[in-house]
């Protein structure tokens, strides 16, 4: 695969930006390809969302998502939140707009990457479990699927919750998108039932997992996992596994048919 780590001035922020783009390409372990660095055509693309107290650089050192990129034929991409929960911030940080807006327009402009919602992706660990959530739902029409390993949920019932302090209610954002008159992206979530956030999330999942008629759902409940990379690993696989696709890379990744 090819892994571009770039630095560019971002005008959400008012200050230079650090992002990686893993694209997939020829390499030892595709042999069979032919010889050739031409795309047939722009990737797919998943916005990779980290959790709090990490930086755009988690994913590839704790996980194999570099070489699931590769194996599936998807694009990624990701960049540091700064624990802001993907929302706008004071002092000008507008962490929502520049992944709502700028971070594509970007990408899609800069890189062989696709701009069309159905090839368009979104998935986070923890916090940013909660905003793949958050910005899938609020922006429907952008994201063909929605990947969420144990999301940072706030609690809805808790006056003191931190979450629920500094974070958007994805309860009402989550009613409100159901009631709009759009197809929601699918949906994928998970968690393991030694997680601190494990009641949360089976309650959120409990609460909307039989409304999401329109759209595909899934939901891995695993034993035996905490808080950990060890499932977020196993379950970033699942989701690239999992999300339907109609791209021409599809034949030619692990997951063609």
């Amino acid at each position: 695969m090819a892994q571009i780590h770039c630095n560019f001035y971002s005008y959400s922020f008012g200050y230079p930006v650090d992002i990686a783009v893993t694209l997939p390409s020829f390499t030892s372990c595709n042999l069979h390809m032919p010889h050739t660095h031409a795309l047939p055509a722009k990737f797919p693309v998943l916005y990779l969302l980290h959790g709090y107290g990490n930086d755009y650089r988690v994913w590839q050192r704790y996980t194999s998502v570099e070489r699931y990129a590769e194996e599936y034929r998807i694009a990624v991409v990701t960049f540091s939140c700064h624990n802001k929960a993907y929302l706008n911030a004071p002092l000008g940080e507008r962490f929502y707009d520049f992944l709502n807006a700028e971070l594509p327009e970007f990408v899609e402009n800069y890189f062989p990457v696709s701009s069309d919602p159905k090839q368009r992706y979104i998935a986070g660990l923890s916090m940013g479990g909660y905003g793949a959530l958050l910005h899938g739902l609020q922006n429907p029409q952008r994201y063909s699927a929605i990947g969420a390993f144990s999301p940072g949920i706030p609690d809805p019932d808790s006056e003191t919750d931190p979450h629920r302090i500094m974070r958007v209610d994805l309860y009402e954002v989550t009613r409100k998108a159901l009631d709009w008159p759009v197809k929601l992206p699918d949906l994928f979530m998970s968690i393991g039932d030694q997680d601190f956030l494990y009641d949360r999330v089976t309650r959120y999942h409990q609460t909307f997992g039989t409304t999401w008629q329109a759209s595909r759902y899934r939901y891995d409940d695993l034993p035996g996992y905490e808080h950990e990379f060890a499932i977020w690993d196993k379950e970033i696989e699942e989701f690239f596994r999992w999300i339907n696709r109609e791209d021409v890379y599809k034949q030619m990744g692990k997951n063609k048919v």
